[in-house]
């Protein structure tokens, strides 16, 4: 019976994430790596060529070449690959989303099955199948599902390493390479391989608990903010590591069901794997929290403010679901993952939680305005018409970048973007024609207040009607050129 249930539940799973491909738009980060490769594929040099993400001013923005420098170089090598295969589009992205979220359960079934048997490899892979940051991931082609294929055979490596009777195996050299792509998928420079490999070294030898993880969450958060130039007497530091611990109990400890029941008694291996686990989630939890007080100085938000757009950070905790479960399966005579005994209630309510979570993401598919007006402007926009973004939106500079790879797949056309909050003289300056003389276009992005200047029309798009009413679309429409 208990077989059958993980058998629907990955059935389950695997539709969720066939139908997140389907249904859900693609990230911002995803628009914005795409930029990146289909740049570098046209000219052969990674740009951004709308400016920097980050702007200075807070209420508009330059363009500017923006180069990759070398960052994400793996993330980035996967992207051109497969668009060098298929070209470039939207649905290219999701179906590489849909392959890496499938792969990545293949990936776990058979790492799972080769030192657990099928049947723990089952109830695992289900649990993995329906596991709503995956599902996400697979939907908006995040680097999640990707990460956990690299963090489950780093872990399964490590794990034939130690029964290797030699001290200095080859199997320890699949987790530093993992390593290290992980790293450049996050952009983060590589030589933070070597304090990791301390780190985690250590962390195998000492015995972690709330406390320790604790002091190093806010020992990583500290190092950060201070790398980061912020002042480590910012009252958001404690409200951030707060915050960042309850996404962890929501992301891990339930999204993962690790309040099941553990039985079996700790072994060598499972000390290594569980304390080594519990390491990297001590040093994410603080990151987290340090990207948080960040954004907020950045962007000059309120912290509040900040932790509604960016509430699904603590979703970078996704790459320890293997970690974790390995460590319990690894126990003498455990269990391992089961919906048996007592707590089989909890775990049931919880795993229908999990459903009804993916159900009402899948319902409500995301966030895809921009996407919809760049897919209108694709065919529409003449060379060298430039437009002009309107948003009040913290993530300005990212929304008017999903704007561009629908619109020029290729990145082969010639067209600027400008973003302006709707509190800046946006009006004078196009009738001045300088900075903004080859506006075209006009983009509303949901102030629901910028009103076009006389001359311009409003553009009826295709899709309108599925997006917000706030959406405003202009070109120019006057007898003349507008700045001839």
């Amino acid at each position: 019976m208990e077989k059958k249930f993980w058998k629907g539940l990955l059935l389950i799973g695997i539709a969720m994430h066939i139908l997140a491909a389907m249904l859900m738009p693609l990230g911002l980060d995803a628009h914005v790596h795409a930029t990146y490769v289909t740049d570098g594929m046209d000219d052969g040099e990674s740009h951004l060529e709308w400016g920097e993400l980050r702007q200075d001013s807070p209420d508009s923005s330059t363009p500017s070449e923006v180069p990759s420098d070398g960052k994400w170089f793996a993330w980035h090598a996967i992207i051109e690959i497969w668009f060098s295969i298929f070209a470039p589009s939207m649905a290219i992205l999701h179906v590489l989303g849909l392959v890496g979220g499938l792969g990545c359960l293949a990936i776990i079934y058979l790492a799972t099955r080769d030192l657990f048997g099928a049947e723990q490899a089952l109830k695992l892979t289900a649990l993995a199948s329906i596991y709503p940051p995956l599902i996400r991931a697979t939907g908006r082609f995040y680097q999640e599902g990707i990460i956990l294929i690299l963090a489950t055979l780093a872990t399964y490596c490590i794990i034939k390493a130690l029964r290797d009777p030699k001290k200095w195996s080859a199997w320890w050299a699949p987790p530093i390479i993992s390593a290290i792509v992980i790293l450049s998928f996050k952009g983060m420079p590589l030589w933070y391989i070597l304090p990791a490999v301390i780190v985690l070294w250590y962390a195998s030898r000492i015995e972690m608990n709330q406390i320790k993880i604790t002091i190093i969450a806010i020992s990583v958060e500290l190092i950060v903010i201070y790398r980061n130039g912020i002042s480590l007497s910012n009252p958001d530091i404690i409200p951030a590591l707060l915050s960042a611990f309850i996404g962890c109990f929501i992301f891990v400890y339930l999204g993962m069901m690790l309040f099941t029941k553990t039985t079996g008694e700790d072994n060598e291996e499972s000390r290594v794997i569980s304390n080594g686990s519990l390491m990297v989630l001590a040093c994410l939890v603080g990151w987290i929290a340090a990207l948080w007080v960040t954004e907020a100085v950045a962007l000059e938000s309120g912290f509040f403010d900040i932790i509604r757009s960016f509430k699904n950070n603590p979703r970078y905790l996704s790459l320890l679901l293997i970690p974790l479960w390995f460590g319990r399966m690894l126990k003498t005579d455990t269990e391992g993952l089961t919906i048996e005994g007592p707590g089989r209630k909890i775990t049931i309510v919880t795993i229908c939680l999990m459903l009804l979570v993916n159900a009402s993401v899948l319902a409500a598919t995301g966030e895809r305005g921009a996407e919809v007006i760049g897919t209108h402007l694709n065919g529409e926009i003449e060379e060298g018409e430039d437009i002009l973004f309107i948003s009040e939106s913290s993530l300005a500079m990212h929304r008017m970048y999903s704007m561009k790879f629908p619109m020029d797949p290729d990145n082969d056309m010639n067209n600027l973007a400008y973003w302006r909050s709707n509190s800046t003289e946006w009006h004078a300056e196009l009738l001045e024609c300088e900075i903004l003389q080859d506006v075209n276009w006009i983009v509303d992005y949901r102030t629901g207040q910028a009103i076009a200047p006389e001359g311009w029309i409003e553009v009826e798009f295709e899709g309108s009607e599925l997006i917000d009413e706030k959406y405003h679309l202009y070109t120019w429409g006057g007898e003349n050129e507008r700045c001839s």
